[in-house]
């Protein structure tokens, strides 16, 4: 089976439903102004009428939209916490538990992002969720059932499904999807109100004067109208979300089977559920229904409505020749990310895989990370970790660049518990140490962008850019930079240099295929810098074409040194984008 068509046949049915969406509201426009011309007796070309209705659709549907984002743009956190999730202590002994934590992070390695929050619901039945706008605020939920009742293999499925959400910008489409639902549902709610004020007033049940009757009367329609259309609007929009719902679940399940390699896992699970159950008990389940991994409500007999496919007909998308029962398949064609990140995992040094399971230790491991001996820059310090900086760089010993920001990604959650006052002091540090020798080498410019971007998120919560770019034809000038920089970094000839530039500027299309390499001998991070700026504001689909470029520039000779791998990370990092699956590390 062609995963990769897969993903693309459901992302282009996507778009399309969405089309569907912004074509609903014209027609309740439409609607509202037929309605409004018959009941004041206008002409139905009546532009003005229109104007006014048009406007008002778009500025009521904004407002309830506004109000319905703002509660949901809260994070994954909130999002686990309204569920009644629980977090998981990164050091947990619980055998279920610790093997959860060990499948996430494994995932969170092999796509090249922090480890997202981790909650356990305690719920019997089988489901997940993924929740938050990014790699930044994101969190991972699992039942109770989920962890208790699936293999290593299945659980790796449903976490990597979980996973897709996030990479593929799920989360996003879904809340901007219910702001707008709960934006039509604000004007069914509009009318509702004007039809209750119409009927309460008591001019209605009074003929002593007709013309505030007639206004009354006028009310009463319009708000009828309103309520009627509303209504309307509603359902077909539910319609189209859950339609949308359906093909992203579709797109996760392609995903995870192309992460994992084996669609073993996911259809076990979802095999599972269906011999089980994934409806969730929790009274608020409903709002968050289209964010779980299996259904979460209760089967209706309107599957119109139905926010994920039915169970076999998501086995049979992933898995149609597949004997559930066999116990070891063989695997998909695809890449060994994962394989890898579970080697990355077990290569790492014990002392620092504990140091990075708590806020004292982690801060200390950042440091010792940043310090590759006891030097004068140890004074930058706070007295009180010194000690357990220079304890932690003698147990850790040499470590690779893909090994330290591996331990990086680690130690984020247990960051993230830190006050805001500390994360201060914490920032304040680490840049004294970066800068602490006069020049910022490319590992501390990484390191420190990885921080930044996930912690400052946390933290400071920034407000979220604009896309400015749709298309990377006005980002070929900064796209060479960066690329430039890539395949200068290779160990190879200069006929190797511009091989590896040449291979991933044809990823870029046919616009790119004339741009020059810049031939510096050494990465210049100011313009470094400000190339990933630009590129920050980047639709998605455009941060994905490039980092794909990326991708297919440090591989055409099929090794990625250290050097490659920093500037690689700092370019996902700072895009807020997945390094490919593509790239492979020693």
């Amino acid at each position: 089976m062609d995963f990769f068509q897969k993903q693309e046949l459901a992302r282009r049915r996507t778009k399309w439903l969405v089309v569907y969406f912004l074509l609903a509201v014209l027609g309740i426009i439409a609607a509202l102004h037929f309605g409004f011309c018959a009941i004041f007796g206008q002409a139905y070309d009546d532009w003005q009428l229109l104007g006014v209705t048009a406007t008002g659709v778009v500025v009521s549907v904004g407002i309830g939209s506004l109000v319905k984002i703002v509660q949901l743009a809260k994070g994954g956190k909130a999002v686990a916490e309204m569920l009644g999730g629980s977090p998981v202590d990164p050091s947990t002994i619980d055998p279920s538990e610790r093997r959860l934590r060990n499948v996430v992070e494994e995932m969170s390695l092999a796509s090249g992002v922090p480890v997202p929050s981790v909650y356990i619901l305690e719920e019997d039945s089988i489901n997940a969720f993924a929740a938050g706008w990014g790699t930044t605020d994101a969190a991972i939920g699992v039942t109770r059932g989920c962890i208790e009742n699936l293999t290593r293999d299945e659980l790796q499925g449903v976490v990597a499904h979980e996973f897709s959400h996030i990479l593929n910008g799920d989360m996003r489409l879904n809340i901007r999807l219910m702001g707008l639902l709960n934006g039509i549902l604000f004007l069914a709610v509009l009318g509702g109100v004007l039809v209750r004020v119409a009927a309460s007033s008591p001019r209605s049940r009074s003929s002593d004067n007709k013309n505030s009757g007639s206004i009354v009367a006028l009310l009463l329609g319009a708000g009828a109208v309103l309520y009627l259309v509303g209504w309307i609007g509603v359902f077909f929009s539910k319609l189209i979300q859950a339609a949308v719902s359906r093909q992203r679940e579709f797109l996760a399940d392609a995903s995870a089977v192309q992460f994992t390699r084996s669609s073993h896992g996911i259809a076990g699970a979802l095999a599972k559920i269906g011999n089980l159950t994934s409806r969730l008990r929790h009274p608020r389940a409903q709002e968050a229904s289209h964010m779980f991994f299996g259904n979460s409500l209760a089967e209706s007999w309107f599957n119109l409505f139905a926010t994920h496919p039915p169970i076999k007909e998501r086995i049979a998308q992933i898995a149609p020749d597949l004997e559930l029962s066999e116990s070891t398949p063989p695997p998909l064609p695809g890449n060994a990310s994962l394989a890898a990140a579970a080697s990355m995992l077990s290569s790492l040094p014990e002392a620092s895989i504990e140091a990075s399971h708590s806020i004292q230790s982690g801060c200390a491991l950042v440091y010792a990370l940043l310090l590759a001996s006891e030097d004068s820059a140890i004074q930058n310090l706070p007295p009180t970790l010194r000690s357990e900086v220079l304890d932690l760089i003698e147990r850790c010993g040499p470590l690779s660049s893909a090994q330290k920001l591996a331990l990086v990604d680690l130690a984020i959650p247990a960051l993230r518990g830190m006050s805001r006052e500390d994360y201060q002091t914490f920032r304040a540090t680490v840049k004294k140490l970066v800068e602490a020798d006069g020049q910022i080498h490319l590992f501390e410019y990484t390191l420190q962008k990885l921080l930044v971007r996930h912690l400052d998120a946390f933290f400071e919560k920034p407000g979220r850019g604009r896309v400015q770019f749709k298309t990377i034809v006005p980002l070929l000038p900064d796209a060479g930079i960066l690329l430039s920089a890539l395949a200068n970094a290779d160990e190879a000839t200069t006929e190797g240099h511009e091989a590896a530039f040449q291979t991933g500027l044809k990823s870029l299309g046919k616009s790119a295929t004339a741009f020059p390499m810049s031939r510096a001998p050494s990465v210049n991070l100011v313009d470094f810098d400000k190339a990933l700026d630009r590129l920050e504001g980047a639709a998605l689909s455009v941060k994905k074409q490039f980092l794909a470029a990326c991708g297919a520039a440090v591989m055409h000779d099929g090794v990625v040194n250290d050097t490659q791998f920093e500037l690689l990370r700092a370019m996902a990092d700072t895009i807020d984008c997945p390094i490919p699956p593509s790239v492979k590390t020693e």
